[in-house]
C-alpha cells in the first residue's frame, strides 16, 4: 500500500486539501480513542468528520493508513516538544532531566493513542508497507540523534564521562522505552511522570550501592 506521507502544499486547492486532511485525522484520533481501533469503521469516521466515506478514501486508503499517518505526525509533535523543553534549559544535567520529563509527559498525555499502536503494531506494519515503516525508522533515528546531541553537550560540560554520546543516547532511550511501554500497556494507577526522578538518578548514577565516604563527618 502506498501511504500519503507528504501531500502537496502551496496554492489554494492544496491548502484546502491539507485542511480537510487535518480534519479527518483529528476526527480519526478521537474515534480510535473512543471506540478502539478494531471496532472503529470508515463509516464511523465519516459520521464524526462530516465527510463522506468516498471523500475520506480520496485521502487515505484504509483506517490502518490513517492510524499510521497519525503515528508519524505524533512523532513529529513529540520531537517538537522535546526540542522546546530541552532548549529552555542549560546544557548538561538540566537538559537531560528536561528530556526525560518531556518524554514521559508526552506519552502520559497520549496513553490511549499509543496503547492502540503497541497492541496493533504488527497488523498496522503489514498493511501500510515498507515506505511508511522506513519513514518511521528515520524519525526514530532523528530522535536518537537529538538525544545524542544532548549527551554530547553534557560531556562537554563534564556532567557525563567522556564516552560516545550515541551510546549514552541508546541507553537513555532504552530506559525510557521500557518504562513507557510497560506503563502504557499495564497502567497501575500511578502517573508516568512520577518516574522522572528514578529514571534520572538511575541513568546518571546506576544501581550499585553507593559507598560511604570514610572521611565524611
Amino acid at each position: 500500500m502506498k501511504i500519503h506521507l507528504k501531500p502537496k502544499t502551496g496554492g489554494r486547492k492544496d491548502r484546502e486539501y491539507q485542511a480537510r486532511r487535518a480534519d479527518i485525522l483529528r476526527a480519526a484520533e478521537k474515534l480510535f480513542g473512543e471506540r478502539g481501533f478494531q471496532r472503529a469503521t470508515m463509516s464511523d469516521l465519516a459520521g464524526l468528520s462530516e465527510f463522506s466515506v468516498g471523500t475520506i478514501y480520496n485521502f487515505f486508503k484504509s483506517k490502518e493508513e490513517i492510524y499510521y499517518t497519525l503515528i508519524l505526525e505524533k512523532f513529529d509533535l513529540f520531537q517538537r516538544q522535546l526540542n522546546k523543553e530541552v532548549k529552555q534549559c542549560p546544557a548538561g544535567r538540566p537538559q537531560i532531566r528536561a528530556l526525560i520529563e518531556a518524554a514521559l509527559i508526552f506519552f502520559q498525555e497520549n496513553q490511549g493513542f499509543f496503547r492502540i499502536f503497541l497492541q496493533e503494531r504488527s497488523t498496522l506494519e503489514s498493511v501500510v508497507g515498507a515506505a511508511a515503516r522506513e519513514e518511521l525508522r528515520k524519525k526514530y533515528l532523528a530522535y536518537i540523534d537529538f538525544v545524542a546531541q544532548v549527551m554530547a553537550r553534557a560531556i562537554k560540560k563534564r556532567d557525563l564521562q567522556d564516552l560516545h554520546p550515541r551510546e549514552f543516547a541508546y541507553s537513555l532511550v532504552g530506559m525510557l522505552n521500557s518504562f513507557i511501554f510497560h506503563w502504557t500497556l499495564y497502567p497501575q494507577g500511578n502517573e508516568l511522570i512520577s518516574k522522572v526522578p528514578f529514571i534520572y538518578d538511575l541513568f546518571l548514577n546506576g544501581v550499585a550501592q553507593r559507598e560511604e565516604d570514610p572521611h565524611a563527618v
